[in-house]
């Protein structure tokens, strides 16, 4: 499938097939394939490696009922400086940016190697989180 684009900035960067990016900015980045990006996010210097699938209307839905954000990134996110693996759920407002400036390190949900941000296949994010 073809990507869609809505009013958004993309500088430097390659969109893959079926990427859905909604009012956002994208610089010097890679967005895979089936990759979604929530409306006012922000990718920088980041490998997004899109999604095995496209989530059904109905997996939307049952997701929300129960608090999880849907495959790809929400609304209101600003990641720099990360490769997020297939299949990942960013939730609404999260910020990769490496608060703390760590140049290695490992927690539950993610690793930092040379000051890149790693977030494993099928992980999730919940809403607001901060790295």
């Amino acid at each position: 499938p073809g990507s869609k684009i809505l009013a958004s900035e993309v500088e430097n960067s390659i969109l893959c097939e079926g990427s859905i990016v909604d009012r956002s900015r994208i610089r010097q980045s890679i967005v895979g394939i089936r990759s979604r990006i929530g409306e006012n996010s922000s990718l920088e210097r980041t490998v997004m490696m899109g999604a095995d699938y496209f989530e059904s209307t109905e997996d939307l839905a049952a997701g929300r009922i129960a608090g999880i954000p849907d495959i790809g990134i929400g609304r209101d996110c600003e990641i720099r400086n990360a490769i997020i693996d297939k299949n990942a759920r960013i939730g609404h407002g999260v910020k990769l940016v490496n608060r703390d400036g760590l140049r290695s390190g490992t927690a539950g949900d993610h690793i930092i190697v040379e000051g890149i941000i790693v977030i494993p296949k099928g992980t999730v994010i919940p809403d607001g989180t901060v790295i």
